[in-house]
């Protein structure tokens, strides 16, 4: 008896530890739309900043990748033409 209800217990333990693995979420591309409009968002920010044209891109790359990470989409590698 002592058997089948440490088995049952066990199986609960085990069972529930499986469903509860969410894992990351899969990241996807952000589409083009988006990626302007976080530029465009980033080029305000950067003004209101005082961010000087020697680190502007720099700048705007780390910022968009920033709202990208938080918009749970794929970071990119280079700025987007726009």
């Amino acid at each position: 008896m002592k058997k089948i209800i440490l088995s049952l217990a066990f199986l609960a333990l085990t069972s529930n530890v499986a469903y509860c693995d969410e894992g990351e979420p899969e990241l996807q591309n952000a589409s083009t739309e988006t990626l302007m409009e976080f530029l465009e968002y980033c080029k305000d920010n950067a003004v209101e900043d005082d961010i000087s044209a020697a680190e502007m891109k720099k700048y705007l790359l780390v910022c968009i990748n920033e709202e990208l990470e938080e918009s749970y989409y794929n970071t990119i590698t280079a700025l987007p033409m726009g």
